[in-house]
């Protein structure tokens, strides 16, 4: 066979298509794994108390939750709290690519979509209890720095299947009421029977989470998409995994976000922290657990000064300033109220 016979052979077949983007970041995922399990440092660990709410005044989806406030224990972390614990150390937020981010999600929806799952029967609760620390609402005239002190609170939260009814403790009182989600229809839904309705294409979802969202510019409307999913993960004890794995392949989706590889969560954990800047000076974290993609949960931090107004006056929050530090304590499917998994 001449050289010529070779290549009219060649020319007379298809040429492979290239690897989807979505392989093309599998793959990506796998080798990065590999060569981090042979080469990544121990981080040490720091016993660290980290909450989503606090800072960011207008923020949507999330804010329904806020008023589940259950036991609040109030610290000043000044250098150490009254356990002698250190204050939290916010390590450097480097800005990871955005090619990274979507490697890092990509691999997030591949393992939620293949763990085990059971939905919850008609009748019964979803549970998630999370510790939230932050320095709260900034008052008229205040001024935040990093060294203001923080406030610690834990949320227990109960979801009626069905999304009609919510439980959780106020000022220590065990309480039952309609959430406001039923009433506005707003995102994310409560209840699993709203939240497994949700669409399993990435697209779809983002299309559905646009209607929801107020915006006045395209910045915006990504702003608060970012929030509104980061959310949808935070607060549902169970999230069919088809869901979930489309949450993650949505959230790849959104422009400027990014991945810091070298966070932590609360308890100290190294995490991977997929990120986006938020209203060009917070950024707000979903931190994932750098073996398994799990959810360990939220974290912001001011980027850059800020400057509030209100109609009363304003406030200011500086650079380097804790949003908000959150981590899932527990979670899962009771029978009735008030119980725990």
């Amino acid at each position: 066979m001449t050289m010529d016979d070779l290549t009219t052979l060649r020319d007379a077949w298809d040429r492979p298509a290239p690897p989807s983007a979505a392989a093309h970041a599998a793959a990506r995922a796998a080798l990065l794994e590999r060569a981090s399990a042979r080469g990544t440092a121990p981080v040490a660990r720091r016993r660290l108390r980290l909450p989503r709410m606090g800072v960011r005044l207008a923020a949507v989806g999330a804010l329904a939750v806020t008023i589940a406030a259950g036991v609040t224990v109030v610290q000043n972390l000044g250098g150490t709290d009254k356990n002698g614990h250190p204050r939290p150390v916010v390590p450097g937020l480097p800005g990871g690519s955005v090619a990274d981010a979507q490697t890092v999600l990509y691999k997030a929806a591949e393992r939620a979509q293949g763990r085990a799952f059971t939905p919850p029967r008609p009748g019964q609760w979803s549970y998630t209890e999370t510790r939230y620390t932050s320095p709260g609402n900034p008052e008229i005239g205040a001024v935040q720095t990093p060294q203001s002190p923080l406030k610690t609170r834990v949320d227990r939260l109960w979801i009626r299947s069905d999304g009609r009814k919510i439980a959780f403790y106020r000022n220590g009182r065990f309480t039952i009421s309609q959430p406001i989600t039923s009433q506005t229809g707003s995102m994310p839904p409560d209840g699993y029977a709203a939240s497994a309705a949700l669409p399993r294409d990435p697209d779809a979802l983002l299309a559905l989470v646009a209607k929801k969202v107020p915006h006045a510019t395209e910045a915006e409307r990504q702003d608060n998409t970012f929030d509104i999913l980061g959310g949808l993960l935070n607060k549902n004890a169970v999230l069919p995994p088809q869901l979930e794995a489309t949450v993650y392949r949505a959230l790849a989706k959104i422009p400027d976000v990014t991945l810091n590889r070298e966070a932590v969560d609360v308890e100290g954990r190294p995490a991977l922290a997929v990120s986006r800047v938020i209203e060009g000076w917070l950024r707000q974290e979903i931190l994932l657990d750098r073996k398994t993609y799990a959810l360990l949960g939220e974290r912001s931090i001011a980027v850059k000064d800020h400057t509030g107004k209100g109609d009363d006056g304003s406030w200011a929050i500086k650079k380097g300033t804790i949003g908000v530090l959150s981590v899932r304590l527990a979670a899962g499917i009771v029978d009735k109220p008030g119980q725990r998994p």
